[in-house]
């Protein structure tokens, strides 16, 4: 089995040769401290050295699953520019819209000072550039980059985007909580013209070549649950999901993944609903279970992610247990992927890690 082969064999519940070798991602300090344990400074500069030097298949992690790109960004974006500058304390906008303040001493926590959606004026503003008819939305040669993706075995990925993430981009984390209670009706305006706008964009996408899978991004929950109240979220986002899901199967994409950090636990039901089959990186310092989440949705829900980065730091009896309590289980069970529940963190050691992977290999040959 190539890597596409093994990927699309494993997400569908199959038989695969054996689970695919991914890693979600690694924090640039977490390479800078692994060159000085050892690792030549070559292999953080390029997906093959990573691939080669760890024993990946191809298209792993956050940073290379985007293989059949589509273009839902602002065009044109916001002007970069740089409003003020006062005892280093730097005031700029990006080209998101959002205007914030940062430091230049040190590592500075970025500080939000305005979004650039206010309320509906805002929004009708700025859907100015989010028209999907914008010649480059999807790229020239769509199709042939996607065809020798997959000729090459790559498992292809379609970005969707999302509908709180893309919601809380525009208003911020607290505007938007604000909004779904003072402004519903902008809040269902934002995710009815999301939908219509992404539909257009990833249909014309879908009319030229089938990527292996979607996904969708929305960072909606923090360690204790969701950032909106599940209710609320449903009423508004599962028609809207369902609009796109149905799309991406009428064109044959059936794996289709939704990344979220936090507790997800009260969301799932929603996203299943949406047509969503697949979720990560499944947090365990939030409590994410996936033994649990694998016995109560069986296969009605692929899981990606599940080994606790806190473990990968304490060392190998940690790396071991964690492992060994759900690995196994969920290999046999299928439609899993195990990698870090999130970016590999820099107090993770090379030696913890090669051992982490150690482990992982050994479960997937059957050792």
């Amino acid at each position: 089995m190539n890597d596409r082969e093994r990927f699309l064999e494993t997400m569908r519940f199959g038989q695969p040769d054996r689970i695919p070798y991914w890693e979600c991602a690694f924090w640039g300090e977490t390479f800078a401290r692994w060159i000085n344990e050892g690792m030549p400074e070559s292999v953080p500069k390029s997906q093959d050295s990573l691939r080669e030097y760890f024993g990946f298949d191809r298209s792993f992690g956050v940073y290379f699953r985007g293989t059949a790109p589509v273009n839902l960004g602002f065009m044109p974006g916001f002007e970069h520019k740089v409003i003020s500058e006062e005892d280093g304390i730097i005031t700029e906008q990006g080209g998101d819209g959002v205007i914030s303040r940062w430091s230049r001493e040190g590592h500075s926590t970025r500080q939000f000072v305005r979004f650039p959606v206010q309320n509906r004026e805002d929004f009708l503003e700025i859907k100015k550039r989010l028209d999907p008819s914008t010649a480059g939305r999807v790229p020239d040669k769509f199709k042939e980059r996607v065809t020798q993706l997959q000729a090459d075995g790559y498992p292809t990925c379609i970005q969707v985007g999302g509908y709180y993430g893309f919601a809380r981009s525009l208003m911020g984390m607290e505007g938007l909580s604000l909004a779904f209670y003072d402004q519903p009706e902008l809040v269902e305006e934002i995710f009815e013209y999301r939908t219509e706008y992404v539909y257009q964009i990833v249909e014309k996408a879908l009319k030229e070549a089938k990527p292996d899978f979607a996904e969708f991004w929305e960072d909606m929950a923090f360690k204790s649950g969701s950032l909106v109240s599940p209710k609320l979220y449903r009423k508004l986002a599962v028609k809207q999901y369902r609009k796109i899901t149905d799309l991406l199967k009428s064109y044959g994409v059936d794996i289709i993944l939704l990344d979220s950090d936090g507790n997800v636990d009260d969301l799932i039901p929603i996203w299943l609903d949406g047509g969503i089959n697949c979720i990560w990186p499944l947090e365990v310092a939030s409590d994410m279970d996936p033994v649990a989440l694998r016995k109560k949705y069986g296969k009605e829900l692929g899981l990606i992610g599940a080994i606790d980065k806190r473990a990968m730091a304490k060392g190998k009896e940690a790396i071991y247990n964690d492992v060994m309590s759900k690995v196994p289980f969920l290999v046999e069970a299928g439609g899993f992927i195990p990698t870090c529940d999130h970016a590999v963190p820099q107090d993770v050691s090379l030696e913890n890690y090669m051992y982490y992977l150690e482990l992982i290999h050994k479960i997937a040959e059957g050792k």
